[in-house]
């Protein structure tokens, strides 16, 4: 009896080693002028640390002009995942108005990011961190979105 074996290679997907997995805003129903907190959460499944954020983030396809040469300065070592604090935003605001369906879509882009190298050295008797560029993390951008009812 003959008998044939297919093999089929398994190929993991291409998963970027910077990640942008998540966005939590609060309050999560708003009303129209309320003051929401952004948080991002980003993983890092690299081999070393990683930090120097920039976001992009837009309010029903309006972006806040903050984010333009805003970067984030955490450091999110290898193999774990951090929430990053950015910047309150209003609902609505002097030109940019509550929207009339009543759903506000907050996107979050990681726009970029660098890989870093953290040590330590002794200055005049104190120890002192250094942190060194690295390059930048490739994958990116990244972006999660989500809509928010307004109540």
């Amino acid at each position: 009896m003959l008998c044939l074996l297919a093999v089929t290679a398994v190929i993991a997907e291409d998963r970027p080693e910077v990640a942008l997995s998540g966005i939590e805003v609060a309050p999560s129903a708003p009303g129209a002028e309320t003051l929401c907190k952004l948080t991002a959460t980003v993983e890092n499944s690299g081999s070393r640390a990683v930090y120097s954020f920039g976001f992009d983030v837009e309010l029903n396809g309006t972006p806040l002009p903050v984010y333009e040469k805003q970067i984030f300065l955490q450091v999110i070592e290898a193999g774990e995942s951090e929430d990053i604090a950015l910047f309150n935003f209003w609902t609505s605001e002097t030109g940019r108005p509550a929207p009339a369906d009543g759903k506000l879509e907050v996107l979050v882009r990681l726009r970029e990011a660098r890989w870093v190298e953290v040590s330590e050295i002794e200055e005049d008797g104190e120890t002192v961190e250094v942190w060194t560029p690295a390059g930048e993390v490739s994958g990116l951008p990244q972006t999660v979105e989500t809509t928010l009812e307004l109540k």
